[in-house]
Formats: structure tokens, C-alpha cells, sequence
């Protein structure tokens, strides 16, 4: 049973999450801090997009992969950028978060959908 696939506020939810990885990856900052504090950011943005669109297409490759090459695109395009930089340990930590996010929204649905 795909009880979340045609509800349109979390498609709206997880397109307006993009967009604001996306704005907030690329918007210039002050001078980086040195530590790798950021990673926490990272590994909760990511989660919070793949488990959204676990929740909504209920394929776990997809939303792991989608939110993963997010993560991978966003690290390019601040490489593109003088104000930004690029991180493998970002994009270490979106995949991680994001695997995360997909399997806990995996394991709710199917603990919804046993009862």
C-alpha cells in the first residue's frame, strides 16, 4: 500500500528541501572555520531529503541515489565557486545521512504497512 505516494505536500516538502540545500550550499559564507563541524549539517539535510523521497516513491536505491548525486552535484557546483569549496568528506557525509534517512523512512513504512 503506497499510503504517502499521492500526497502532494511531501513532494512539495522534498522539492522545497532541495531548493534549500541547494541555496544554502551556494550562498557565499565567511571565512571557513577550520573544523569539520559542518558534517552534522550535511548528514541531516541529506537524511531529511532521501527519507523524504523514500516516502514518497517507497524505492530505497532511488531516493538513496537521488539524494546522493545531490550531494555530488552541490560539491561540483561550489567547486565552481570562489566563495566555496569543494569537500569528498561533504559528500561522504550526504551519502551517509542520506542512507540513513532512506532506511529509517524504509523501516516506517513498512511498520505502517505490517499493521
Amino acid at each position: 500500500m503506497k499510503h504517502f505516494a499521492n500526497k502532494p505536500y511531501l513532494r512539495l516538502a522534498f522539492y522545497l528541501w532541495m531548493a534549500c540545500i541547494w541555496i544554502g550550499s551556494l550562498i557565499p559564507l565567511g571565512p571557513p572555520s577550520g573544523n569539520h563541524g559542518d558534517k552534522i549539517e550535511h548528514f541531516i539535510g541529506y537524511a531529511i531529503l532521501a527519507g523524504l523521497g523514500q516516502l514518497i516513491w517507497q524505492q530505497p536505491r532511488r531516493a538513496w541515489l537521488l539524494a546522493s548525486l545531490m550531494g555530488v552535484a552541490v560539491e561540483f557546483a561550489q567547486a565552481c565557486t570562489t566563495w566555496r569549496s569543494f569537500d569528498l568528506y561533504d559528500m561522504l557525509a550526504n551519502a551517509i545521512g542520506a542512507a540513513i534517512g532512506t532506511t529509517l523512512a524504509y523501516l516506517y513504512l513498512r511498520r505502517t504497512q505490517a499493521t
